[in-house]
């Protein structure tokens, strides 16, 4: 195992198999401790998507490589630490939290992405799952409460932390992870309204409201296309592609609706110029794409049930719809009319958080600087 310096900061992922929203907020934290002068670390079960080459700065990862039970991971975090017992790490997410108290460790600092009501639909869980979460929960409460902070980024989450740890956590809006050079550019609809989401291609992203609303929309009185040429891009890679692509063929949209898989950063920022509205029905803790949106100048479609509508429910940059399914069609229908008559272009942006904002809040809760 390497050899770390006295007095580097550690941030705990246990388990990274793809580079997603935690994996990329811990680079940009990492990434501004660095220019800060701050030495740190990244302490991982395994690494499997080489978290190194995702980052800007020479990032350093200890690899623990336990066997696969439960048990010898948690042993194994226990006993890095009993080595490395300060400052104090920053765990990311719910598993490390659990982990981390099973292991002994105590006073330790958690951001806290997702709490368990984001794991899934938990009305449709056995008594078994809904009993294991349960004591998870408890056993985890119990270690947020030892003397560190649990940070989150949303009102829910806070609310979602006091229901299952009994804890007030503290809230530090992230800061969009996009290139910082991005400036809002304003994108008239000239010729083809272009929209435009990114995300793992999952249930919980409600790409299928999107088609089927898509597809309301074209079976209206007066057919979207009518009014103006449209067409979906969708980037990010998933299991439900195949399935959502049939299911675009079956509602007549299929043509223009464009599935990319994952592509590179280059093909994303040519993606995001080409976008006129981004869409983001998901439910999830917080949201970066929508910032990365917004800093672009582009303006977004999202749901209440993301953590980042907090801070974007009173500007025509945004429409933040409420409820299920059958609200997605006219919450879209309103996006669409806004973009097409540019009424967002004439008012300002509200703030959004930086990145680096985001990260000296976060540095200075864990009393890292």
């Amino acid at each position: 195992m390497q050899t770390i310096p006295d007095g580097s900061r550690p941030i705990v992922m246990t388990e990274i198999d793809q580079f997603g929203g935690a994996e990329r907020s811990v680079v940009a934290l990492s990434r501004w401790l660095r220019q800060q002068g701050s030495p740190n670390h990244v302490v991982v079960y395994y690494d499997r998507c080489n978290l190194a080459k995702h980052a800007t700065h020479p990032l350093e990862v200890v690899e623990l490589k336990p066997a696969s039970s439960p048990r010898n991971k948690i042993a194994a975090l226990g006993r890095y630490f009993r080595h490395h017992p300060t400052p104090k790490p920053l765990l990311s997410g719910y598993q490390p939290a659990l982990h981390a108290t099973l292991a002994g460790m105590r006073g330790f600092h958690v951001l806290m992405h997702d709490t368990p009501s984001l794991f899934g639909d938990l009305d449709v869980r056995n008594a078994k799952a809904k009993l294991r979460i349960a004591v998870s929960n408890r056993i985890i409460g119990h270690g947020l409460r030892t003397g560190g902070n649990t940070i989150v980024t949303s009102e829910y989450l806070r609310s979602e932390c006091r229901k299952d740890f009994s804890v007030d956590a503290k809230i530090v809006r992230m800061g969009g992870l996009g290139p910082t050079s991005a400036t809002p550019h304003i994108r008239p609809v000239e010729q083809q309204l272009r929209m435009f989401s990114v995300c793992r291609i999952e249930a919980n992203k409600r790409i299928d409201w999107i088609l089927r609303s898509l597809a309301q929309l074209e079976q209206a009185e007066t057919p979207l296309s009518a009014r103006i040429d449209w067409r979906l891009d969708l980037a990010g890679s998933g299991s439900l592609i195949p399935s959502l692509q049939a299911m675009a063929q079956n509602l007549g949209i299929g043509n223009r609706i464009h599935f990319h898989g994952f592509v590179s950063d280059q093909d994303l920022d040519r993606l995001f110029s080409q976008t006129h509205l981004f869409l983001m029905p998901a439910v999830q803790g917080y949201g970066i794409p929508a910032i990365e949106s917004l800093q672009r100048g582009i303006p977004v479609l999202l749901h209440r049930e993301s953590g980042v509508s907090d801070i974007l429910l009173n500007t025509p940059w945004a429409t933040v719809m409420s409820g299920g399914e059958d609200h997605m069609t006219t919450a879209l229908r309103s996006a669409i009319d806004a973009v097409i008559e540019g009424k967002h272009h004439t008012i300002a942006q509200p703030h959004l958080p930086t990145e680096d904002e985001w990260a000296e809040q976060v540095a200075t809760l864990c009393d890292w600087l």
